[in-house]
C-alpha cells in the first residue's frame, strides 16, 4: 500500500521540479525486523523504505541507497552512524550531493523516520543541496562558515511539532555551509532511551556538543551564540 497519495505526490513532485543537481538519500535500515543480539527493534524502517523508494521516483534527479547497517557496518562507519546502548541508531538517512563527479556528505543526518511535519524539512534539505541555496543571513553566514573545531547538533523532534521544522533546518544549514558541523534531527519517540538521557521533556530540544542544550526553535543568530558557548565550554 503507498504512503503518499497521488495528491501528495503531485504536490512533491512540483516541489522537487526546482532541482539542479543529483542529490542521493542513503537509507539506513535492516532488511529484515528480526530482533537478534545487538540489533535494535526498527519501529518504522518498513515504512521508512517505503517511503524513501516512493519519493525517489518523483523526480530522476533524486537517488535512494538502501544500507542494512548490521550486514554491511563498513558503509555504517563510514558515515559515522550514530550508536547507543542498543546500536545504531535506525532507521537513519545520510542526504549527499554531487561535486565535480564526487559525492559529498555534508554532515546532514535524519534518525528516525521524517513523517509529519518533518517531511517538509526532508524536501527543503533535498532542494538545498541540489540548489546550493539557503536561507542563512550574510552575517550568520560568515560566522558559521568560519568555524573551524568539530560541531555535532542533535535537534530531539516529533512529527506533531509545528516548530521543529525551524530548528532542525538551522542545524542542517549549519552543517551545509560548514564541512566542521554536522546537524541531525532525532525523532524522540523512536528513540526513548536517547530522549530520557537528554532530559527530552519537550520539543524541539537542542544539544550542541553535549555541553550546551536549550528548548525552542530560535532564530539562526540566537542559534550561533549557543553553539559559540558549547566551543568555549568544550
Amino acid at each position: 500500500m503507498a504512503i503518499l497519495t497521488e495528491k501528495d505526490k503531485a504536490a512533491v513532485r512540483e516541489r522537487l521540479s526546482e532541482m539542479v543537481s543529483p542529490v542521493k538519500m542513503i537509507v539506513f535500515a535492516p532488511a529484515t525486523s528480526l530482533i537478534a543480539p545487538g540489533r535494535r527493534e526498527c519501529a518504522f524502517c518498513t515504512e521508512l523504505r517505503e517511503l524513501m523508494g516512493e519519493l525517489a521516483e518523483l523526480n530522476d534527479k533524486l537517488q535512494v541507497e538502501f544500507v542494512d547497517p548490521y550486514t554491511d557496518p563498513v558503509r555504517a562507519a563510514a558515515y559515522d552512524l550514530k550508536k547507543d546502548g542498543q546500536g545504531y541508531l535506525v532507521p537513519a538517512i545520510v542526504l549527499t550531493g554531487l561535486q565535480n563527479g564526487e559525492e559529498v556528505d555534508y554532515g546532514i543526518r535524519f534518525y528516525g523516520i521524517p513523517a509529519g511535519y518533518e517531511f517538509a524539512t526532508l524536501l527543503e534539505d533535498i532542494l538545498m543541496i541540489s540548489t546550493g541555496h539557503h536561507h542563512l543571513a550574510p552575517q550568520v553566514l560568515d560566522e558559521v562558515s568560519r568555524i573551524d573545531k568539530p560541531v555535532d547538533i542533535m535537534v530531539f523532534v516529533t512529527p506533531t511539532c509545528p516548530y521543529c521544522p525551524r530548528a532542525v533546518l538551522t542545524a542542517h544549514q549549519f552543517a551545509f555551509v560548514n564541512p566542521n558541523i554536522r546537524g541531525s534531527m532525532i525523532e524522540a519517540m523512536e528513540f526513548e532511551q536517547l530522549s530520557q538521557d537528554w532530559n527530552v521533556y519537550g520539543v524541539p530540544k537542542t544539544v550542541i556538543n553535549e555541553v550546551v542544550e536549550f528548548e525552542g526553535a530560535m532564530p539562526d543568530n540566537m542559534v550561533l551564540r549557543y553553539l559559540e558557548n558549547a566551543l568555549v565550554k568544550a
